[in-house]
């Protein structure tokens, strides 16, 4: 870290930049989460072998933010996650996470690096509308979730551009295909020709009957260069069950989120994944209402996924949160998921999650 933070000292000294900051924000975890060392979405609760278990848990986050301008009032700069990789596991190292790069004036904004596709941008998932959040992650690791639509699906280094007039907000976003190798080591070269992955999204945002609404529309064009589907589905289901390298996916994608201005909150979710070599459309739905008052705050989302992948039908989930307010960035929170798949090879094949702890936010 310390590199990190001489680099962009002298880069800003020897540049002469008309002004130039560094921020540190940051969070932190502890508590305990269970059930989910047999749910194939939550990779870190692997441990051992047992099919349900209780872990204690603590996780931080460290965000370092780098910002600067030019004497003719062009703005850029960095940001990166410092967060620790190995919980609820063992104590593990730290990795650096979500790093981007940014330059922004009055033509819009561009940003580089590990981040949010032009939809992802610009749409409201339901869990963010309805203000979700836990130490297990149990409202975004159930197999109903769909939180990245077509994102990922490269080498997970994306390029968007962003533009805001009044209540309207736009983006445009691509992620190459580089042609990594993507053989094991020791296999021969594998490398992949899909085409570039691309994504358009709007969003507008009004006031109605005295609620603030905002509503998202968006479009996105992939080719799988592995087995792949979408949102946590590629999580749960088996590879022979996925879609197959080479598959060309359009997905469209519209959300809607409510703030009622009384303590109560809403969204609601639709996308359809159109992909092309004979495999036929999976439609996911989610919707979620939330309400605080005074220090409380309660959530409770459900999501689907309509589909008629082979050996596979319908998947869902859903998931309740609750969280009290402490004072000074620090909040009680308690959450369960609860997830199915239905199918042959799926049937019976229930999973759930569990987490209660403290969130600190400094």
């Amino acid at each position: 870290m310390k590199k990190v933070l001489f680099a962009t000292t002298a880069l800003v000294a020897s540049a002469g930049f008309a002004a130039a900051d560094i921020t540190f924000s940051g969070n932190a975890e502890m508590g305990i989460v269970g059930g989910g060392k047999n749910v194939p979405g939550v990779s870190s609760y692997t441990g051992n072998n047992d099919g349900s278990t209780t872990e204690f848990n603590n996780d931080f986050t460290l965000t370092v933010v780098g910002s600067g301008q030019t004497d003719s009032g062009l703005s850029f700069g960095i940001s990166v996650d410092f967060s620790t990789d190995a919980e609820p596991d063992a104590n593990g190292n730290v990795s650096l996470d979500n790093e981007a790069v940014f330059i922004s004036g009055d033509f819009g904004t561009l940003t580089l690096g590990e981040i949010d596709g032009a939809v992802d941008k610009q749409l409201t998932e339901v869990n963010n509308a309805i203000g979700q959040y836990s130490i297990g992650d149990d409202e975004t690791v159930h197999a109903g979730f769909q939180g990245s639509y077509g994102d990922g699906a490269y080498d997970n280094q994306i390029l968007r551009y962003d533009y805001a007039f009044g209540d309207f907000g736009f983006s445009a976003s691509m992620e190459l295909n580089d042609e990594r190798n993507t053989a094991d080591a020791g296999d021969p070269p594998v490398t992949s020709d899909a085409d570039n992955g691309y994504a358009l999204a709007v969003s507008y945002k009004t006031e109605m009957g005295g609620a603030n609404l905002g509503f998202g529309l968006g479009y996105q064009y992939l080719e799988t260069s592995a087995a792949w589907a979408p949102g946590n589905l590629k999580d749960f289901l088996a590879g022979g069950d996925q879609w197959t390298a080479g598959t060309e996916v359009d997905i469209i994608a519209a959300t809607v989120s409510a703030d009622f201005n009384n303590g109560f909150t809403a969204g609601f979710e639709y996308t359809n994944f159109d992909p092309d070599n004979g495999f036929s459309d999976v439609d996911h739905y989610a919707i979620g209402v939330g309400y605080s008052i005074n220090a409380l705050s309660l959530g409770a989302s459900y999501g689907k996924f309509e589909t008629e992948l082979a050996n596979v039908g319908d998947a869902d989930g859903w998931a309740l949160t609750a969280a009290y307010d402490l004072g000074g960035g620090a909040s009680v929170v308690a959450a369960y998921s609860d997830s199915d798949i239905d199918g042959d090879a799926y049937d019976d094949n229930d999973y759930e999650t569990y987490s209660l702890g403290v969130v600190m936010n400094f």
